[in-house]
C-alpha cells in the first residue's frame, strides 16, 4: 500500500512538472505586449504589381513586422515580413486590380505592439497596385470596346475593281484619274499604283507612287459613315536609287494629311507637315482621332522633285 501511495505521488509530481513546462513554453512563444509603435507608416511607392510600405523607427524596438492583407479587418495575412534593420518593405507579385491593406507593428524581443495601418485620410487605406489609393467600393471600369477597322481596310491597293491607271496622268475605269477598290474610288491625279521591285518601301506588291515636281493628293472620293478614331499609313520615297528620289536630301517631300466632312468641299489639315528627308527610311504615321459623322481623307505632297510612295492606309470607326 505504501508503494502504491508513493507511485501516485510521483505521477502527480510529474504531471505538475509537465504542466509548468508547457505554460512556460507557451508564454515564450506568444510573448507579451509593448507600447512601442512605428511612426509615419505610409505607402512610399507602388507599381502595377507592388506596394512599398515605409515607416519611421521608434527607440527601443528590436524589429518590425509588415503584413499585407486582403481585407481591412483580416488577421490572416497574404504575406508578412519581419526586419531588424530596414524601415521599409516592398510586397511584390501582386494582382494589379485587387485591393490590399498594409500594416506594420514594432517588436521588442518577443513582445509585440499594436498594428499601425497605412491610412487614407481617416480610413485604413485600400490600395490597388494599378491605381494606388481607391475607395472601398471602387471597381476597375470596363475597358472601352476596341474601335473597329472599317470594312476592306487597310487599303493596300492590291485588288482593284476594273483596270488600273497605266501612267501618272492616265485614266482609270471611270474615265477619270482614279482607281476603284473594295473600299471605294480613290482620286489619283499625277500618280498611279506601281508594283515595281524598285518600290522598296511598299508593304505588299502594290503601292501608290506620286509624280515628281508636282503637288498632288491621293484622295478618297467617298465618305466613311461612322467618323474616325484612328488613321495610319506608310510612306516614303518611291525608290532608293532613282535620280529624282535621291534629291530628297536637298529637296524634302512635305506630306500633308487632311480630312473633310462636307464631301470634299473644304479640308482640315491633321497636325504639321510630315517631312521625308531620306531614301533609306520607310515612314509610318498614326493619328488618334475623335471625328464624328461622315468623313473622308486625303494625303498629298508638295512639288518636291522626289516622288512619294503611300501604302496600307488604315481607318477605324469612331
Amino acid at each position: 500500500m505504501k508503494n502504491l501511495t508513493t507511485y501516485c505521488c510521483h505521477l502527480v509530481a510529474l504531471a505538475l512538472l509537465l504542466a509548468l513546462f508547457s505554460c512556460k513554453q507557451e508564454t515564450s512563444d506568444i510573448g507579451g505586449f509593448t507600447d512601442k509603435t512605428p511612426e509615419n507608416v505610409h505607402m512610399s511607392e507602388y507599381s502595377s504589381s507592388s506596394i512599398t510600405v515605409s515607416w519611421n523607427g521608434v527607440e527601443g524596438a528590436t524589429s518590425y513586422t509588415a503584413q499585407l492583407l486582403g481585407a481591412k479587418d483580416s488577421d490572416s495575412p497574404i504575406d508578412a515580413y519581419t526586419t531588424t534593420s530596414k524601415d521599409f518593405h516592398r510586397f511584390s507579385g501582386l494582382e494589379e486590380t485587387r485591393g490590399y491593406y498594409v500594416r506594420v507593428r514594432a517588436n521588442v524581443n518577443y513582445d509585440t505592439g499594436n498594428w499601425v495601418y497605412i491610412m487614407n485620410g481617416e480610413e485604413k487605406a485600400r490600395i490597388m497596385p494599378k491605381y494606388g489609393f481607391v475607395d472601398e467600393d471602387f471597381e476597375e471600369p470596363e475597358p472601352e470596346p476596341a474601335k473597329e477597322l472599317y470594312p476592306d481596310f487597310p487599303e493596300g491597293f492590291e485588288n482593284p475593281i476594273g483596270a488600273r491607271k497605266g501612267s501618272h496622268t492616265g485614266a482609270g475605269p471611270t474615265g477619270r484619274q482614279s482607281e476603284i477598290y473594295p473600299t471605294g474610288e480613290w482620286l489619283m491625279p499625277n500618280m498611279y499604283t506601281n508594283s515595281s521591285a524598285a518600290i522598296v518601301h511598299k508593304i505588299d506588291t502594290w503601292a501608290v507612287m506620286m509624280n515628281a515636281n508636282v503637288a498632288t493628293y491621293l484622295e478618297m472620293d467617298f465618305d466613311l459613315p461612322y467618323g474616325a478614331s484612328k488613321l495610319s499609313f506608310y510612306y516614303g520615297t518611291a525608290t532608293k536609287t532613282n535620280a529624282n528620289d535621291i534629291t530628297v536630301t536637298t529637296g524634302p517631300i512635305a506630306v500633308k494629311v487632311e480630312y473633310s466632312q462636307d464631301s470634299g468641299v473644304t479640308w482640315t489639315q491633321l497636325g504639321d507637315d510630315l517631312m521625308v528627308t531620306t531614301v533609306e527610311e520607310q515612314y509610318f504615321q498614326e493619328y488618334e482621332l475623335d471625328i464624328e459623322g461622315p468623313v473622308r481623307f486625303r494625303i498629298g505632297k508638295n512639288d518636291s522633285r522626289a516622288r512619294l510612295m503611300v501604302d496600307e492606309i488604315a481607318i477605324y470607326e469612331n
